[in-house]
């Protein structure tokens, strides 16, 4: 019993050790992703109140405003993954537990897969509105166009100079 409880510590602290490499992207980088994920999170907000751009007899299905509830939450994690460490886990250690359980934002190939995921269905959430259809299309593009950006910084190290702000340990 003693040998299993003291392997299930190893296993633990060597799980934990791993998963607290976290790669960052350059400075431009961060802060157009904290942008763009505040962004869409306002958005999200504005187009769940009806506060902007609402036209007569074109209100929000309910795919719609669940669609905007999610996109809500995933531009906030999009804002903690790349925020500023010291002001994201000031607030409860937030960043770290983030990048503890779900270690794949804490890597650029991962946020950038999840940048597509989080643009693919912005772009393709098409509302009514024509006000909310180009706001959409844009966040969306903008997003995937970032998770472009990220795959190139880490893939392709003879145009973008490598991963010099790449791989650091984070905690």
């Amino acid at each position: 019993v003693h040998g299993v409880r003291s392997g299930a510590a190893a296993a633990t602290r060597g799980i934990v050790n791993i998963s607290t490499v976290v790669q960052h992207n350059p400075a431009a980088v961060k802060i157009f992703c904290c942008f763009w994920g505040l962004l869409l999170s306002v958005a999200s907000v504005l187009s769940l109140l009806n506060i902007i751009g609402v036209e007569e007899g074109q209100e929000w299905g309910m795919t719609e405003t669940v669609q905007s509830f999610y996109t809500f939450f995933f531009g906030l994690l999009i804002f903690f993954c790349d925020a500023k460490e010291s002001w994201v886990n000031a607030c409860f250690g937030a960043q770290k537990k983030l990048f503890h359980n779900f270690h794949f934002l804490a890597t650029q190939t991962g946020k950038a897969f999840f940048y597509f995921y989080v643009g693919s269905i912005t772009l393709f959430l098409l509302p009514k509105s024509q006000f909310w259809k180009f706001t959409y299309i844009t966040l969306g593009g903008v997003l995937m166009l970032l998770g472009a950006i990220m795959l190139t910084l880490r893939y392709c190290t003879s145009c973008c100079g490598g991963a010099r702000g790449g791989d650091r340990a984070s905690g």
